[in-house]
């Protein structure tokens, strides 16, 4: 448990990172908002700045924000949703696939923490004059069990991800747009060995799509079928399937997502399903609330049906 432990170390820190980063975005946004009012400066008069059209949309809208962040090394954005949930509920608990492994062979509870830190840094950005930006991108989901007799991390998820995110803007039907074309490859395992270790490799095409607070995401992918997950979860496709849809819009700033996963695998009986809600608390915090039904809960129980939910705070979300 000494690589989870220090891994939730590394978390705090990066959380704490990505705190003083959405400060400064904040602020950032704050000032550029001002300098878009008529000004009369030589500087107004020389410096381009990126406005937003009046209709845009929210992929849009998220995506300008995102260029107008200094072009520094240090730059480090959110990527998929952050978020922390004190109370997390699972009705099923896979306490056959712990057994022997937890302190004192305790038996898993159905109450815990569950978190997710998500970031992208982006490497190279508008390559070679095109809208096409290079990121590194890294997902960490933990599960804690905080309320057992002895606190332990149950499971940790590490995903590292590289991409090419490609703008294109191009109305494909009507008021529909399809934003960004992304090609990436990505790595996700469990940081466990022997009997607990789950891990595997994927290469994706995505295609991101909006309608003005509306978005959708279409992301099929291929698996590597590797030594690791030939000895560890070769039928894991059987589970998590091929393509991952998501669905998310944004009324004010209040964001409803869908992400479905394993669509048609088994006549679809390994359909799973994850539905948030989140809505402003503060400037910075959002209120969270998560339902999931199915399978992949973590890598470990890619193979374990589940229903669980939780409730908690958010700092970013899919738009």
């Amino acid at each position: 448990m000494n690589l989870l432990k220090k891994s939730n170390v590394i978390f705090l820190s990066l959380l704490s990172m990505c705190l003083e980063t959405a400060y400064a975005t904040a602020s950032s946004q704050a000032i550029n908002e001002h300098t878009l009012k008529p000004q009369t400066s030589a500087h107004a008069l020389t410096t381009p700045v990126k406005v937003l059209p009046e209709e845009s949309s929210a992929v849009e809208e998220r995506a300008t924000k995102e260029q107008l962040a200094p072009p520094n090394f240090f730059t480090i954005g959110f990527y998929k949703p952050n978020y922390v949930m004190p109370y997390y509920y699972t009705g099923s608990p896979y306490n056959r696939i712990y057994e022997n492994q937890t302190p004192n062979n305790e038996k898993l509870t159905r109450d815990e923490i569950k978190y997710q830190l998500s970031f992208k840094v982006p490497v190279w950005k508008n390559i070679l004059g095109y809208r096409s930006t290079l990121y590194f991108a890294y997902t960490q989901l933990s599960y804690w069990q905080a309320y057992n007799k002895e606190a332990f991390f149950r499971s940790t998820d590490y995903e590292p991800e590289a991409f090419l995110a490609n703008e294109i803007n191009l109305t494909i039907y009507k008021d529909f747009t399809l934003n960004f074309f992304n090609i990436g490859a990505e790595h996700q395992s469990n940081g466990f060995g022997n009997t607990l270790e789950r891990s595997w490799n994927r290469a994706y095409i995505e295609a991101i799509a909006s309608k003005g607070n509306f978005m959708m995401s279409v992301k099929p992918w291929y698996i590597f079928h590797d030594h690791s997950l030939e000895v560890h979860n070769p039928n894991i496709g059987s589970y998590l399937g091929y393509v991952q849809l998501l669905f998310a819009y944004k009324f004010d700033k209040s964001v409803l997502n869908l992400r479905t996963y394993g669509l048609g695998v088994h006549g679809g009986r390994h359909t799973s399903a994850e539905l948030a809600f989140s809505f402003p608390l503060t400037s910075y915090l959002n209120a969270y609330v998560q339902v999931f039904s199915g399978y992949g809960q973590s890598l470990i129980e890619y193979n374990h049906r589940t229903n669980s939910a939780g409730v908690g705070i958010s700092l970013s979300n899919w738009i």
